[in-house]
């Protein structure tokens, strides 16, 4: 029965309670569309007391996830101090986690904080530290339709899902700017900071628990049509799931189980039973030992990660910038693994690329944070894949870019040295904050300036000046913020413009750099002060580089309004007209 008092717990008459359910709904649902799961626990399982709460995951919520993460664990807190006082100092035997689509994500959160936090994976602002009494009390969870790597917009959706999933990160993104605040469908984005910092907390945690941690059971739906297999499965941080199929399931129905037909038995190729089949599922998830569990789970895909490598100590991150396709990156990436044979040390690289980014998208913050996104969804399967390495870094315009950001956004990213060229980040962006805590997050950095960057000094120049951007001129003019010590370095001035560091002669400089720490740019590449040329004509004009910018647009307006002037039949003055629009367009978009 649900209790008159707290109608977001069910209490089961007559039995003795030694176990604690929880449920968590996903995205825009509520307690009441859990209610058919609900049942199934309070019919199979009477011993069990059943927490439901309403979470704030409406279609206009921006609350923080972490809030919501930490308002239940102070929740089971209390029904375990409750428990505990009515029980004469014995609390629950055993506590289940439940969760669907987003609820899931939640679950696993929930998990991770009662464990406690580790150095290597501090926990977000606002979620307290200490691991909770709890937690060895959890005995599993079960994950409906998880979106345990986050959503994406892909190839998976059909049409229909991918106009509406597309029509409502536009959506969000407008609200993100009204209400000053993070829309929660965008948290959980593949590569986002909530679920980004669950699966690198998730692995850590694992790290320290390798034996007596909770099941981990994840419903599969068969037809799954809301949130692609790749974002249901994480097969990096949850190589070690139980995966069961659930048949002719979807995302939303998955959690639909038809009570009134209580067939034990199902035919599986009986869709009128549906319902039981899911039921079934779910009852086995919430009951199988862990043997039953390894004899009946799936492997989820074809391509399955190769095991963790323990041997390798050192990761190194290549990373090209916008109006590049990245080739030169596995160039340098070789560059540091042979100086890393010359230091015994083996070297892997991860130089993956984003694809092409023209000009026009970089200048809109919501593309950029899907590149950092992007980059710390690599990050995180690297950190899967090669679990006792450090992290190393190469970075160039956009490139520099991603770091900035996610060192900002993201707690457990850390990186051992880092080398910035061409950096379109601000110049008073401040390192000590990272280079100075404790463990510090980048044990040193090596910025390369270039004397004629026409690139950073008139573009991410004149964001910083109008401060409406979080872009600025470093590659240009320098960190402000950037001296002291030697973990904190940079190279004035590169002869050259925005690649003037990828210089094939300095591949040696930066891999010494990233191997040992060294800085030995040839001094063939340098110059003690920028030529009277250069200042002539980049730097001086740099520092008025909106006023640069306001002129361009201006010209380019005018020149539309002539072309409507021209002394030419109507039909012409409109070809001519689209054609001119069409160029603008073309290069803001491709160059």
């Amino acid at each position: 029965m649900i209790s008159r008092i707290n109608p977001e717990l069910s209490t089961q008459e007559g039995s003795p309670r030694t176990i604690l359910v929880v449920i968590l709904h996903g995205y825009m649902y509520t307690p009441a569309r859990l209610d058919p799961v609900r049942r199934v626990v309070s019919n199979e399982m009477p011993e069990a007391d059943i927490l439901v709460p309403e979470l704030p995951l409406g279609v206009f919520s921006v609350v923080d996830l972490n809030e919501i993460v930490q308002s239940l664990v102070e929740k089971i807190d209390k029904y375990w101090k409750e428990r505990r006082e009515l029980a004469d100092r014995q609390s629950y035997d055993k506590i289940i986690l439940v969760g669907h689509s987003c609820g899931a994500l939640m679950a696993r959160k929930v998990y991770v904080v009662a464990c406690g936090e580790n150095q290597d994976a501090p926990f977000e602002s606002g979620l307290e530290k200490e691991g909770r009494e709890w937690a060895g009390k959890v005995e599993r969870l079960v994950l409906l339709a998880g979106m345990n790597r986050g959503w994406e917009i892909n190839h998976h959706l059909s049409l229909f899902h991918a106009v509406c999933w597309t029509l409502g990160v536009w959506s969000e993104n407008l609200l993100r700017v009204i209400f000053r605040g993070q829309p929660v469908i965008l948290d959980v984005r593949r590569g986002a900071p909530f679920i980004t910092q669950l699966r690198i907390q998730w692995l850590s945690m694992c790290q320290r628990h390798p034996e007596g941690r909770a099941l981990t059971i994840q419903l599969l739906g068969s037809i799954d049509d809301y949130v692609s297999p790749e974002d249901n499965v994480d097969l990096f941080t949850g190589a070690d799931f139980f995966y069961l199929d659930v048949p002719f399931t979807g995302h939303s129905n998955i959690i639909e189980m038809d009570d009134s037909k209580p067939v034990r038995d199902p035919d599986p190729k009986d869709k009128s039973h549906a319902g039981s089949h899911r039921r079934k599922t779910f009852l086995f998830a919430l009951k199988a030992t862990r043997d039953e569990l390894k004899k009946e789970s799936v492997q989820p895909g074809d391509m399955m990660p190769d095991p963790p490598n323990e041997e390798v100590k050192d990761v190194i991150f290549v990373i090209h910038g916008i109006r590049d396709q990245g080739y030169w990156t596995n160039k340098i990436a070789r560059e540091i693994k042979r100086r890393g044979r010359e230091a015994n040390r083996v070297f892997e690289s991860k130089t993956s690329t984003y694809g092409y980014f023209p000009m026009l998208p970089f200048l809109f913050s919501s593309d950029r944070r899907a590149k950092v996104e992007w980059l710390m969804d690599q990050y995180t399967q690297a950190k899967a894949q090669y679990p006792k390495a450090e992290f190393s870094y190469v970075g160039h315009s956009n490139g520099t870019y991603l770091l900035a950001r996610a060192l900002l956004d993201y707690t457990c990213c850390r990186f051992k040295n880092v080398v910035f060229a061409g950096s379109v980040v601000r110049t008073d962006y401040d390192w000590s904050q990272f280079l100075d805590s404790e463990p510090p997050r980048i044990k040193s950095i090596l910025n390369y300036v270039a004397a004629s960057d026409l690139v950073v000094a008139f573009l991410p120049k004149a964001m910083e000046l109008l401060r409406i951007q979080d872009l600025g001129s470093a590659g240009f003019d320098g960190f402000k913020k950037l001296s002291g010590n030697s973990s904190r370095s940079e190279i004035r001035y590169m002869k050259g413009g925005h690649g003037a560091a990828l210089d094939e002669r300095n591949w040696k400089a930066i891999a010494s750099f990233i191997v040992d720490g060294e800085i030995s740019t040839p001094g063939m590449l340098l110059e003690q002060e920028r030529h009277t040329i250069d200042k002539l004509f980049i730097e001086t004009p740099s520092k008025v580089a909106p006023v640069l910018w306001a002129i361009g647009i201006g010209i380019l307006v005018f020149l539309g309004w002539c072309i409507r002037l021209l002394p030419l039949p109507k039909t012409m003055r409109t070809a001519l007209f689209i054609g001119f629009c069409w160029s603008v367009w073309k290069i803001l978009t491709r160059v």
